[in-house]
């Protein structure tokens, strides 16, 4: 049985070294989750060949100094087993924000449970008190009930982030990253059936492989699509960002401060500056910017158009979360929606409100305005899909933004008047 055993790890960490080759030359864009799903393949590689070693020693050494070797191999085996459970309970946390940022605490639970366990099994491999295995049969020991514990916790908290995010996951990341839960805790089961047959390395390489194809292929396609897309928007958006009657306006309003109030103009002159350059320079940014950088920009914003507008735009504000990420302009995309579309059409001008909260697990950030209204209709696409054909982009943008960077949405709502 242990030729077999060692053939069949042995083939499979073959399988796993052109995979995690493939990946290394396929210039797929890198993030947390593909950095942890290599750091995954590399642990599965590390068990299966000190697994299929393991076997070899057994079949060819039964001496003292073969016994020592097997408790090395197979203390290496398992312990890169658990690594890769600690680090899939990362891996799906940080999955559902995207790529972006850091794990839960619930996750490093996950990950440390799993680490403490991995030394728990390397070290029991030297004394057999969790098993003893030879070249024909595995045999369980005293403490091998509880050492099956900390692969079913590291299991459990992995379903607790699955359910946790289940509204953001697809259906196919849902099938693929319970296959990986489900198939290993099988595999535990089975083993009391076929104990001399070593099913649970091969069984987490199934796992790891129903991954790549299903979900980090998936997900890849779709980063392609999106950058794209992405890429088409740049340029229509940085139009919407020079928009001429703007600038006019502006330049027009600081050519009459100068007369009126030279302090206001200098003042006008340094917000519209920072407006363009911050314009500019994160149209085309794939990365999440603090709330409080974004922000700035938008008070910016606002200052230029409080100048134009006077007593006919009112602000406010309601910050009471700001410790969170978002996409560069996405905010002053929505805000800069309802100064034009909504106040400057109403007449009188109207309030606008910006505020922020913490409810069900997320960050939302509300802006709330008295303008003109329009009719909304039933998702974010008839919103800003014009009558001719063409995208609004500023909302657009944002609203890729949102659900490419961090798995967020951008909801209107809205009636004439």
């Amino acid at each position: 049985m242990a030729y077999i055993n060692t053939y069949l790890q042995l083939y499979a960490a073959i399988v796993m070294v052109i995979m995690l080759v493939g990946n290394l030359f396929g210039k797929y864009h890198m993030d947390s989750c593909r950095k942890l799903f290599y750091d995954l393949l590399g642990f599965d590689i590390v068990m299966l060949l000190a697994g299929s070693a393991d076997n070899y020693v057994l079949i060819r050494l039964g001496d003292e100094t073969g016994m020592l070797m097997h408790a090395v191999f197979a203390g290496i085996s398992d312990f890169s087993y658990f690594m890769v459970l600690g680090l899939f309970t990362l891996y799906v946390d940080i999955y559902a924000k995207g790529g972006k940022g850091r794990a839960d605490g619930i996750a490093y639970v996950g990950a440390a449970v799993a680490l403490a366990y991995g030394i728990f099994w390397f070290v029991s491999d030297f004394w057999g008190i969790i098993y003893t295995q030879n070249a024909v049969a595995l045999t369980f020991g005293p403490l091998y009930v509880a050492g099956q514990v900390g692969g079913y916790v590291a299991g459990l908290i992995a379903i607790l982030i699955l359910f946790r995010y289940r509204r953001i996951y697809t259906l196919g990341e849902k099938i693929g990253f319970a296959l990986f839960v489900f198939i290993p805790l099988l595999g535990s089961i089975f083993k009391y059936v076929f104990s001399d047959i070593i099913l649970m390395p091969l069984l987490v390489t199934i796992s790891i492989i129903i991954i790549q194809y299903f979900i980090q292929i998936s997900r890849e396609l779709v980063y392609s699509r999106q950058q794209t897309e992405m890429a088409k928007m740049q340029t229509d958006l940085l139009l919407s960002r020079m928009k001429p009657h703007f600038i006019y306006n502006v330049l027009n309003t600081i050519y009459a401060l100068c007369d009126s109030s030279a302090e206001q103009a200098k003042k006008a002159i340094v917000a519209f500056s920072q407006y363009l350059r911050k314009s500019l320079v994160d149209i085309d940014s794939h990365e999440l910017i603090t709330f409080e950088d974004e922000l700035n920009h938008v008070e910016n914003y606002l200052m230029i158009e409080k100048l134009r507008f006077a007593d006919q735009l009112e602000i406010e504000y309601d910050i009471r979360e700001k410790d969170f990420l978002v996409p560069p302009l996405a905010l002053q995309a929505v805000v800069e929606n309802a100064v034009r579309h909504g106040i400057e059409k109403k007449p009188g001008g109207g309030r606008l409100l910006i505020s922020t909260y913490r409810a069900e697990g997320a960050w939302h950030i509300m802006v709330k305005d008295t303008g003109a209204g329009f009719d909304a209709g039933p998702d974010i696409a008839s919103i800003t899909e014009g009558k001719d054909g063409r995208k609004h982009v500023g909302l657009y943008s944002a609203s890729a933004r949102l659900k490419e960077l961090c798995k967020g949405s951008l909801t209107i709502k809205s009636r004439p008047g």
